[in-house]
């Protein structure tokens, strides 16, 4: 499996794990993704005990979620080409009360490995009330299907499992050259967040992208540690603190990061799984993804040189 099937495999074993699939179902993902049936059946035997799903207690509504329809906030889609000339649908968000005269700041948004969903989307609009020009790359839209148009999970994790993981960073470096461009858009104030699989995009843009000026990857991989001294921009770790898997990339990655002279921190929310930013997951924690929601916009505000922001 390459990096990209090994990672999506791994949130399947935990999601089985964790009570939200059956063993037959995490068979069906991971040999979809790109695992071998034997390798898929060796993986579902380290799980010993099946925990029962627990499901958020909170309604899945986040008090800063911002709907469709809201006046404050303009969308549309739209497509970009890539660094190898693919093209790329993406969803873009910005203020309905922005003037084009390059005065909004920027930020890229990665998705999940769900795709630019209705989250991903409300995220996007987020960023938006808080005064940026939001993109979110479709990364599988390269394959030339969108996230929309897939209607099996496990159909869509085989068409992202079968992206490269350099090149998720490179269609991300794209999306910042589009917003650089954008009449609306601060080229000297780019920012990028992602979540979970969008995490580790996000880590290794960070490595590649010498216009980012401030990054907040959450729960996400380790880049390759050898790119580490090409980092510019200031990174805001995210890390949930009941995420053994993730969290255990920290370990090497901090000392990578000292060395190369970074900016940085690692925050580590306790009580909170992977995932649990997102309001439409089973695990969100409003607690938590609330103060990691403030954390991000505050260290956006302070590297990229904004007022400091609102709820």
């Amino acid at each position: 499996m390459n990096t990209v099937q090994q990672y999506l495999v791994e949130e399947e074993l935990e999601h089985y794990r964790d009570g939200f699939i059956s063993r037959r179902e995490f068979i069906r993902r991971a040999t979809m993704i790109g695992a071998a049936t034997s390798t898929a059946l060796a993986m579902a035997q380290t799980i010993g005990t099946v925990r029962p799903a627990v499901v958020a207690a909170q309604a899945a509504v986040s008090p800063v979620s911002v709907p469709a329809n809201d006046p404050a906030v303009m969308t549309d889609w739209i497509s970009y080409r890539s660094t190898d000339g693919a093209e790329l649908k993406a969803y873009l968000a910005w203020p309905s009360s922005a003037n084009m005269n390059m005065s909004n700041p920027g930020v890229a948004v990665c998705q999940q490995n769900r795709g630019v969903n209705e989250h991903i989307q409300d995220v996007a609009r987020r960023f938006a009330k808080q005064g940026y020009v939001a993109i979110a790359p479709d990364l599988v839209s390269r394959t030339g299907k969108a996230t929309s148009e897939f209607t099996d999970d496990a159909e869509y994790m085989r068409a992202l499992s079968s992206l490269d993981a350099s090149q998720n960073a490179q269609d991300f470096v794209a999306s910042l050259d589009y917003l650089s461009a954008h009449p609306a858009v601060d080229e000297n104030k780019l920012a990028a967040t992602g979540y979970c699989f969008g995490g580790g995009v996000i880590w290794r843009l960070a490595t590649q992208a010498a216009n980012l000026k401030a990054a907040a990857p959450f729960y996400g991989t380790a880049p390759p540690l050898a790119d580490v001294p090409n980092t510019r921009a200031a990174v805001l770790g995210v890390y949930a603190g009941l995420d053994d898997r993730v969290n255990a990339t920290i370990t090497d990655l901090e000392p990578a990061l000292q060395a190369a002279g970074v900016t940085y921190k690692v925050n580590i929310y306790p009580d909170s799984n992977h995932a649990f930013h997102d309001d439409t997951s089973p695990v969100y924690n409003q607690t938590t993804a609330l103060q990691a929601w403030m954390d991000t916009l505050n260290w956006f505000a302070q590297y990229l040189g904004l007022p400091a922001p609102t709820m």
